[in-house]
């Protein structure tokens, strides 16, 4: 029996390694995931021709590179990315033959990983586009499209000349010429020069020859087909064609009879190719190109919470989208000046009187708006340090962490922001109402509507989205908004306006379906017999359901627990809390930032008050130096006769003389008691 002990010993041992070993390798797996994973859904998957790339994979892939790259800087969160990915993605598919000239490539500034990225490419809405040409070197390469980028064909034919012009500058290696035929050249001369390239496409176009340059990329390396142009004027043209306009011809090499001649012009480049692939597709096919995905990971969509009210207004939800503000959306350009930071300055000094949240949320804006006013110029990172450096002498009352609650979407990408900001914007309405309803001087439109406006307009980073509200903001009148009362009322109805224009596109979340507000759930007495909201009944709920801000049940209010003992028994328990300052709307924060500033200033640097004592104040201000240094010479002096004297009295030998001789220090004082000397 013991000789069988260290067997199973030696057993145990090896079981536990291997375990070990096991757990550490899922921990890693578990690790690596999330770390890929981000914080944000992508728009694109792995299926779609398109490169996603991160602040991590961006240089390596786009710097340096032997090709040029389209990219859609876009956010996930943002209603027109959303909408737009769709084309995109039918761009991406069309042009994915373009791969070794023009890859198409995506990066998502919603992740929190890419911000600097996209700061650095002072990219300030989305969805934007940029061409990095061939071998760039910085972000000062990448040239802003400005197009129409819902036309694809045309987006086609601009990226086409992009490239033309590229080559043209830099002559890469690896790329077509992008030059016509000479004048001189016929056909003959061109078979001559296909070798075994069985086909031969030639279209006719003058400069700048789009149509001609984007079939160049699409079938440059295939051995099957090659494609040249020639202009209108040209000997080629001339024999087949008698009228203006765009063509294109098809031959099978040595035969001068085209296999096929455009009956009328051609205004696609996806015309040439849909004919092309129609007649000899299978003679020419060639594998598509394989994009490798840089620092690809699974998406998981965020559960939502059926228990969850989408309408609720959740403290957590302000904080978030407080705070997604703060960090993410104003210092997304690298530098704010001229009329974004007069919107800026506009909306915190907004948020100073009216934003809702705990005492520390509303000192948070008041010292900001203190700051802003005061600058001409802010950096980005002259904004994020001061919003930490107020956060910490606060106690972080916004979180980093962005957690969403009734704003919470089906998928991470659905919902979030844009619901915490509308949820927002109609809490401060109702806030400035409740404050400013007795108030003849106050005005909706300046001291409210118009910096939210103004705010959405300049720092949405979803740009269609902030001109739409822009629009709405003209449709509904915004200027005639007088009275206190429709501070909340006009956004309450511009934001059912919206709803019903978004209900049922690619933004709307299929779990929490846009639809007017209120719900007929939430108040059926609101709407009347032809199941029309009724306002006269609507306006006091939306004001008194926007007064309702719930606490975050996840987040325990501030308090602490006592417990009382008797005889090591637990004789009771309990919960309190902290200062009701920490409560939602709880008093003015304007005395406490009064307060704060007289603290800190006697803190910092006390004063002293000098007296008037025999006209002293009546010195002239550049005199007093000389009676420092005077009475400060007059007490160094005393200071020396009076140690001198302190080191004599140590002595034996003025001991003894001053026991004899009766010495004193001073005249007037008195005789020491003689004492015998041992």
């Amino acid at each position: 029996m013991h000789e069988k002990e260290p067997g199973v010993a030696k057993s145990l041992c090896i079981a536990a390694v291997i375990t070990g070993v096991l757990m550490l390798f899922i921990l890693v797996i578990i690790l690596a995931f999330s770390a890929g994973r981000g914080n944000s859904e992508s728009l694109y998957d792995k299926d779609d021709p398109i490169l996603e790339l991160d602040v991590d994979t961006f240089g390596p892939a786009i710097y340096g590179s032997k090709k040029a790259h389209f990219v859609e800087f876009y956010s996930s969160w943002c209603g027109a990315c959303i909408g737009y990915a769709p084309t995109f993605k039918k761009f991406a598919k069309q042009l994915e033959k373009w791969t070794p000239i023009v890859q198409v490539t995506v990066v998502n500034c919603a992740d929190d990983k890419n911000m600097p990225l996209c700061r650095e490419h002072s990219v300030n809405s989305y969805p934007s586009l940029r061409y990095f040409k061939y071998n760039s070197a910085t972000k000062d390469d990448g040239m802003k499209y400005s197009g129409d980028k819902y036309d694809i064909n045309k987006l086609a034919h601009d990226i086409a000349g992009l490239a033309q012009a590229d080559a043209q500058k830099q002559n890469p290696e690896s790329w077509p010429t992008f030059l016509p035929l000479s004048d001189a050249s016929t056909l003959e001369d061109v078979f001559k020069s296909l070798g075994t390239t069985p086909y031969l496409a030639v279209i006719v176009q003058d400069s700048p020859s789009v149509i001609a340059w984007s079939n160049l990329i699409n079938y440059y390396g295939n051995n099957g087909l090659k494609v040249a142009y020639v202009g209108q004027k040209h000997q080629i043209a001339s024999k087949f064609f008698s009228d203006e306009g765009v063509h294109a011809l098809l031959f099978s090499n040595g035969n001068a009879e085209p296999m096929w001649k455009s009956s009328s012009p051609i205004e696609k480049w996806m015309d040439v190719q849909e004919k092309i692939e129609e007649l000899i597709g299978d003679k020419i096919a060639a594998k598509s190109p394989t994009i490798q995905p840089m620092n690809a990971a699974p998406v998981i969509a965020a559960p939502s919470n059926p228990l969850n009210n989408q309408y609720e207004v959740q403290l957590v939800d302000l904080k978030s989208a407080m705070s997604y503000m703060l960090y993410k959306e104003i210092p997304r350009r690298e530098e704010i000046r001229d009329e974004p930071l007069a919107a800026l300055k506009q909306w915190m000094h907004t948020l100073k009187k009216y934003a809702p949240g705990t005492t520390p949320m509303r000192r948070l804006f008041f010292r900001l708006d203190e700051w802003v006013q005061l600058r001409s110029v802010v950096t980005a990172n002259e904004w994020l340090a001061q919003v930490d450096e107020i956060q910490q002498s606060l106690g972080n009352p916004l979180p980093k962490e962005i957690t969403w609650m009734a704003c919470a979407g089906s998928k991470p990408n659905l919902r979030g922001y844009t619901c915490g900001l509308w949820t927002l914007a109609h809490s401060i309405t109702v806030e400035a109402y409740k404050q400013e309803k007795h108030n003849t001087a106050f005005k909706p439109v300046i001291d409210v509507l118009e910096p939210f406006r103004a705010f959405i307009f300049h720092f949405l980073s979803c740009s269609e989205c902030a001109q739409n509200f822009t629009k709405e903001a003209e449709k509904n009148q915004l200027h005639l908004v007088t009275r206190a009362e429709d501070v909340y009322a006009w956004l309450w109805r511009v934001h059912n306006f919206v709803n019903k224009r978004l209900s049922g596109s690619l933004t709307d979340d299929p779990s929490f379906k846009k639809q007017q507000f209120p719900p007929k759930s939430l108040c059926p007495d609101c709407y009347d017999l032809n199941g029309e909201i009724d306002e006269a009944k609507a306006l006091p709920f939306v004001f008194k359901y926007y007064s309702n801000i719930k606490t975050d049940p996840s987040e325990t209010l501030p308090g602490y627990k006592v417990v009382e003992y008797k005889e090591g028994k637990t004789q009771s328990a309990g919960q309190r809390h902290l200062n009701p300052k920490f409560q939602i709307h709880a008093g003015k924060v304007d005395q406490l930032e009064a307060n704060e500033k007289v603290k800190n200033v006697l803190d910092a640097s006390p004063q002293r008050t000098w007296q008037d004592i025999d006209g002293y104040d009546n010195i002239p201000e550049g005199s007093r130096s000389h009676y420092y240094f005077i009475w400060l010479s007059l007490i160094g002096v005393a200071l020396i006769v009076v140690y001198c004297k302190y080191r004599k009295n140590r002595s034996k030998f003025w001991k003894t003389f001053y026991y004899q001789n009766d010495f004193k220090l001073c005249p007037w004082s008195s005789s020491p008691v003689k004492q015998n000397i041992v």
